[in-house]
């Protein structure tokens, strides 16, 4: 029953997406782009993961662009069978098209978790540590609620990581795929922030970004 009302409503989406001008979604796009930039969560970290934005989703070739741009350690998705791991990406001649037609992260891309644990000097390994167990995750969905709870395509692999991710979580969303209700399945993570083109929800209440 959950499933069918989730399939019904990522079909009404789409169908909203297709009526959405390209030129609106772009605007739409910087502006949360522009909110990102500034959100000291992401300004602040030593790394950040990420994703390569398809068509539909609230896009991220800005964010990518500026934080490869700052050095940033940047931290993108790749399917591996029935999980999704994160591999460091160092500008976007290391993304290729993958599983579902996502840009992902070239075979030789380092491993968060090898580049975390690599062998290097000791002071440099422990700034690693701690750059890595709080790097906030960028996370993209088909629609969402104020309060974190979020629609993704149906794979469940956000809702497997973000389960056993202890980082700060950011769902990038434009404000009109905002319901007030979503089914919501055991397996489904909500997470606390909601950043749109308006601004920042935090637990479901408007929040500063600085």
């Amino acid at each position: 029953m959950l499933e069918k009302q989730k399939a019904d409503l990522r079909k009404e989406i789409r169908g909203q997406l297709r009526l959405l001008p390209e030129e609106e979604k772009e605007i739409l796009d910087r502006q949360i782009a522009e909110r990102v930039l500034t959100l000291p969560a992401v300004t602040d970290a030593g790394a950040v993961y990420g994703y390569a934005s398809l068509n539909w989703e609230t896009g991220t070739a800005e964010i990518l662009k500026e934080l490869w741009k700052k050095k940033c350690i940047v931290c993108l998705p790749k399917v591996m069978g029935e999980t999704m791991e994160f591999f460091v990406t160092d500008s976007e001649d290391d993304l290729t098209e993958g599983a579902f037609h996502i840009m992902e992260p070239k075979n030789g891309c380092r491993s968060a978790e090898e580049y975390h644990s690599e062998k290097m000097d000791q002071e440099f390994h422990q700034k690693s540590r701690y750059i890595f167990s709080t790097a906030p995750i960028l996370v993209p969905g088909m629609g969402f609620t104020e309060n974190g709870v979020r629609l993704g395509k149906g794979g469940g692999y956000y809702d497997r990581f973000l389960s056993q991710y202890r980082g700060g979580t950011v769902l990038l969303c434009r404000e009109l795929l905002i319901r007030q209700e979503i089914p919501v399945e055991p397996h489904d993570y909500p997470v606390p922030w909601v950043l749109t083109e308006r601004g920042l929800y935090e637990d479901g209440i408007p929040a500063p970004l600085g």
